[in-house]
């Protein structure tokens, strides 16, 4: 199981079993599912959403994308990651808004896939934070927003994503959305490599041959700041 999969199906357990009425059922499910019994887990997820539990939607939409107990099918997980995103589930409002930009089961439609990150991203889903960023820098299917894209990056890049962190750096590198910043760029590279991502850390050792030594330790004292202020003070 995906560390997407498991947090979706974790955050069903919790939410659906806040009603005692459904308690049952939803350990049943999320059980079955957890243990690659798709068949049940279906009949059981169903049973809920037909009850009109948000989540239960959101499963199935995964299951209907994932081709799990049920052949593959974008059309019928556009249908369950609606009913889920209308309810503001955050998961699959980014689930949603990835099918509109890959135009699959629904027709490509980059401005409706920019709505529905950005309704994920102000709940604070830091993969569609990372997403509209990314639609923003690339200019694909929209004009290019390099300060949109800096805007958004940096808070990805605050809540941990580490491609939100390399992004992050690229830009404050070439100065796309704010100065050209090598101390910055450093420092954002620094997070983006501390798990030994090679090509974060690949970018980092190449920005420090054009820096001197005293804003590599301004980077690397940002860097502990940012640490120490639980990432409130990092630019």
């Amino acid at each position: 199981m995906t560390r997407l999969t498991f947090a979706i199906v974790a955050a069903a357990f919790l939410t659906l079993g806040a009603g005692q009425a459904h308690a049952g059922t939803t350990e049943q499910a999320t059980t079955a599912y957890q243990r690659g019994d798709y068949p049940l887990a279906l009949q059981l997820y169903r049973g809920l959403a037909d009850e009109g539990e948000p989540m239960a939607f959101s499963i199935l939409g995964l299951m209907y994308a994932s081709g799990q107990g049920v052949p593959q099918n974008f059309t019928e997980a556009a249908r369950w990651y609606r009913l889920a995103a209308e309810q503001g589930i955050a998961v699959s409002q980014a689930s949603l808004a990835g099918l509109y930009f890959a135009g699959k089961g629904v027709p490509r439609d980059v401005m409706e896939s920019i709505r529905w990150y950005r309704a994920a991203a102000d709940q604070g889903d830091a993969s569609a934070q990372f997403n509209l960023a990314s639609i923003y820098e690339s200019g694909d299917g929209v004009e290019p927003d390099y300060g949109e894209a800096i805007y958004w990056f940096r808070r990805a890049a605050i809540l941990g994503n580490p491609s939100a962190r390399y992004s992050l750096a690229s830009m404050y590198e070439a100065g796309r959305g704010a100065a050209q910043d090598y101390v910055r760029a450093y420092m954002w590279l620094d997070f983006a490599s501390s798990t030994g991502w090679k090509l974060a850390v690949n970018a980092k050792n190449k920005l420090a041959k054009r820096m001197t030594t005293d804003q590599i330790v301004q980077a690397r004292q940002m860097y502990l700041s940012c640490l120490e202020n639980s990432f409130q003070l990092c630019d």
